[in-house]
């Protein structure tokens, strides 16, 4: 196990790269600590008097790499060879980004190609401008895409947001990133049947959501093994970036984004991570239930699902904050009218699950892990005082709620295990927006409209 890697020279070593060794055991209680003690020089030199051979700030941009090939086929097939043996693909295939295409993707924007956006965690890469246009060159954006991936990139420099420690768990977690704003519709994001992708008729959440892929692996270190330690990986290249169905709200509902103060109608997004995706199948038993008998059958399915333990309990010292958002719950345009026609309101319907994910103390009480955890993070705590039932979630606006999917009464999708803090940000397009959505029309042509 490798804890220390430093380049120094005197206190009597030799100039080299030292890697200090040390078993597992070594961390452990009780453990033997000669090893430690043995080198104990070099922590010591490492952590007090090391420094860089670098010492000038600035935005450092790697070499253009050229790649040849007899034609433009077998150029782009050795490209993506090189790419697979330096680690720098996610495992699909693809497109080179030239200088011509990075050039038009960055038309997509008015800031400048060296503006710095971001840190990405845990290895702390740069996101520039340019270095953002890049990755969405390679995986077949346009420039329409660009001001959203930019907003993306945005939030996943945000302190509180700590990528760099959802980047490098062991859980398989993935980005949800929901969109605001006319925008959604212009640039084609999917937010109907199959939102979640594919969707060849909206592929822009797909690529921008996969270039996001790369951004997190190539700048952030995200590397399957070594960067990130996900056991198993969230199965997801395409993360998931879609559009709220702002056009089919019901009347006296607004869309998410006006929950974190933004006017209606604003170009913004919303960041999340999710490990936990799960359909859930709502409609109740068919068999001559009313409309209303329906929908409280399917709260008592949904809340089911919902009561799956989170990572941390919604306790004092349980580590997420008061309030904050641990999922989304997706609902689709059609069931939001059905629930609005009967008085329902996103916060009745937070209500509701919130109260109905609550578990008998009993219950919970045979939670090992969450109980142990629990006592760690509050010494002295009194078992007995605990609620009875026990809620899931601390407060109902822990429950996110957004409009997307397909107009169909039975299903709905709940993206849990989300992070204490949502960023968001606003999108800014560049002056010449509208010359480019026209470029896209004739490119791809009409814009779908939604079944």
């Amino acid at each position: 196990m490798d804890v220390l890697k430093v380049t120094h020279s005197g206190l009597g070593f030799a100039p080299e790269l030292a890697f200090v060794n040390f078993p597992v055991t070594l961390f452990v209680a009780e453990s033997d600590l000669t090893p430690l003690k043995e080198r104990i020089e070099e922590f010591t030199y490492g952590l007090t008097k090391w420094e860089p051979e670098v010492t000038e700030t600035a935005i450092l941009t790697p070499p253009k790499v050229t790649v040849e090939g007899k034609d433009y086929e077998e150029a782009v097939a050795n490209m993506n060879r090189l790419f697979l043996r330096n680690q720098w693909s996610d495992g699909v295939p693809l497109l080179p980004a030239t200088k011509e295409r990075v050039d038009w993707i960055l038309t997509g924007t008015d800031l400048p190609r060296d503006k710095e956006i971001a840190r990405v965690g845990p290895r702390g890469g740069i996101a520039t401008v340019e270095s953002i246009a890049v990755p969405l060159a390679m995986t077949g954006g346009r420039p329409e895409y660009l001001p959203v991936l930019i907003a993306i990139v945005e939030g996943l420099g945000d302190p509180e947001f700590k990528t760099a420690s959802w980047q490098t768990t062991s859980r398989g977690t993935f980005l949800v990133a929901i969109v605001n704003g006319p925008i959604g519709k212009q640039i084609r994001l999917s937010k109907t049947f199959g939102c979640l992708g594919p969707d060849s008729q909206r592929p822009a959440g797909v690529r921008i959501g996969r270039a996001v892929r790369l951004i997190l692996q190539d700048m952030g270190g995200a590397t399957p093994g070594s960067g990130t330690m996900s056991c198993y990986g969230p199965n997801r290249t395409t993360n998931v970036v879609i559009s709220e169905d702002e056009e089919n709200l019901p009347a006296g509902w607004e869309p998410l984004n006006t929950e974190y103060g933004y006017a209606r109608g604003t170009n913004s997004v919303l960041l999340n991570v999710s490990c936990l995706a799960v359909n859930m199948w709502r409609r109740g038993n068919y068999i001559g239930e009313t409309l209303e008998e329906e929908q409280d059958e399917s709260f008592d399915v949904v809340a089911w699902y919902m009561r799956i333990p989170p990572k941390s309990y919604p306790v004092e010292g349980g580590g997420r904050g008061k309030g904050s958002p641990v999922g989304i719950y997706l609902i689709n345009s059609l069931v939001a009218e059905q629930m609005a026609s009967v008085g329902w309101t996103k916060e009745s319907i937070r209500q509701t699950l919130w109260e109905r994910t609550h578990t008998p103390l009993a219950e919970y009480l045979t939670y090992g892990r969450e109980v142990r955890k629990l006592k760690y993070d509050n010494p002295g705590i009194d078992l007995a005082t605990l609620p009875d039932p026990m809620p899931m979630y601390e407060k109902p606006e822990n429950l996110l709620i957004a409009i997307a999917g397909g107009r169909h009464p039975s299903q709905n999708f709940w993206l849990g295990e989300g992070r204490a803090v949502c960023p968001t940000a606003e999108i800014q397009l560049p002056a010449i927006w509208d010359q480019l959505i026209a470029e896209a029309e004739e490119d791809l042509g009409p814009i779908p409209i939604d079944p």
